[in-house]
């Protein structure tokens, strides 16, 4: 196994202003560190860890660290900001500013002040966004992200569907079947745990819904590109 981290593996954000090209989307990928994104124009389609989004002119993104998503733009001229951002929870988020001009005008000129503008904005004026969709293969999502030891056909039987019909429709909204994005929301809670504690391995693996630490090991492996030890002597991510 890897002793040291490849940080190449994960993709990185320059703060700032951007307008992306109508022709861009990405496949899933993950981002090591946290960061927001406020769309000032356009309009893009995200899906990943924190659910289906279509996100508008005034909606934040806030992206926890190891987040992973797929996105594809909706409209020509999708003008956003990104900005670095402080993950004290390991949970995203999607929110509605109604006016996002004087965010705008100072990250032109200090992305850290327009940075603490945000923190400012989304503990006063905040709303939520109407651009999370609702299906149930977000329904799935949430319910595996409360408690990721619940089974695939189990969870179709309550709510009336056929495993097949999960796993494919699932497959289809994620690009990932259920299964295995519900391993990842254990293996990114467990690595959470690892860089920001000092508690036992094997504790962890056990809580997180892992057989074993031999168990959790490997996909924090799959998913990082190191195991818990490199992470343990590594600093914790922000």
């Amino acid at each position: 196994m890897s002793s040291t981290i490849d940080n190449s593996r994960f993709r990185s954000i320059k703060p700032g202003i951007d307008t992306l090209p109508c022709s861009f989307s990405l496949p899933r990928h993950r981002h090591l560190r946290a960061y927001a994104t406020v769309v000032l124009s356009g309009c893009f389609e995200e899906s990943g860890y924190s659910g289906r989004i279509r996100a508008t002119a005034g909606d934040v993104l806030i992206h926890a660290a190891l987040d992973c998503h797929a996105n594809e733009m909706v409209s020509a001229g999708v003008k956003l900001i990104r900005l670095d951002w402080m993950d004290t929870s390991g949970i995203g988020g999607l929110y509605y500013l109604a006016n996002v001009d004087e965010l705008a005008r100072t990250a032109e000129k200090d992305v850290t002040e327009a940075m603490h503008l945000l923190k400012l904005a989304l503990r006063e004026q905040c709303l939520p966004s109407p651009g999370q969709k609702n299906d149930w293969p977000d329904l799935l999502l949430a319910d595996l992200a409360r408690d990721a030891s619940i089974e695939i056909g189990a969870w179709a039987e309550i709510n009336g569907l056929a495993r097949e019909t999960v796993s494919r429709g699932f497959g289809a909204a994620y690009g990932i079947s259920p299964s295995i994005l519900r391993a990842e929301l254990r293996a990114r809670s467990a690595w959470l745990r690892i860089t920001r504690s000092s508690e036992c391995l094997c504790r962890i693996a056990a809580e997180t819904g892992f057989a074993d630490q031999a168990h959790m090991t490997r996909w924090v492996h799959r998913i990082t590109g190191a195991p818990p030890a490199v992470w343990r002597r590594s600093v914790s991510i922000p």
